[in-house]
């Protein structure tokens, strides 16, 4: 596996009766149109999450769409999986190859507030319930996994992309 330096933090979608979701666009800057992904994709995922604006330009420029379609296209070899941390259930989608070098990374993530990635996770202040609690998950772009605080945002992931649990095989 390659180091993870970009993660992209995922938030709770919108509401459907939110008035601002027509006037928000999501936009990762650099000029793309949500980020690359196409209106359909952007059909696909705004029910069950929505990013976070990073602010650094590595995120832009197609990054979020080539981990998702890294995801998509190997999603036979992917499984779903949970660990616990301090009594906090993390949810993880990630190629089944790496799923002990993803939990090792993710319980890394979660003892310190500061790691040698690009931006800030902030898994730490989620599973401590300080500040930035409002982040649910989190999508790896240099190997392409997700990992999650929250159940329904997992489900609805692992659904979309047609993962299977660790236990189902």
């Amino acid at each position: 596996m390659e180091s993870s330096y970009l993660i992209q933090r995922l938030q709770k979608p919108f509401k459907s009766n939110d008035s601002l979701i027509s006037k928000l666009d999501f936009s990762f800057g650099g000029g793309l149109v949500n980020g690359g992904i196409s209106k359909q994709g952007m059909s696909l995922i705004k029910d069950i999450f929505r990013f976070d604006y990073m602010g650094s330009s590595e995120f832009e420029w197609g990054a979020v769409p080539e981990a998702l379609q890294k995801i998509a296209k190997n999603r036979e070899s992917y499984i779903s999986s949970k660990i616990s941390i301090d009594k906090n259930i993390v949810y993880i989608i990630c190629n089944r190859a790496d799923i002990d070098e993803v939990q090792k990374r993710i319980i890394g993530f979660s003892q310190n507030k500061y790691h040698n990635t690009k931006e800030r996770i902030c898994l730490y202040e989620v599973l401590k319930h300080e500040p930035y609690n409002d982040y649910n998950g989190w999508l790896e772009l240099d190997n392409g996994y997700f990992f999650f605080t929250d159940k329904a945002m997992f489900d609805k992931t692992a659904s979309l992309f047609g993962i299977k649990s660790i236990n189902e095989g």
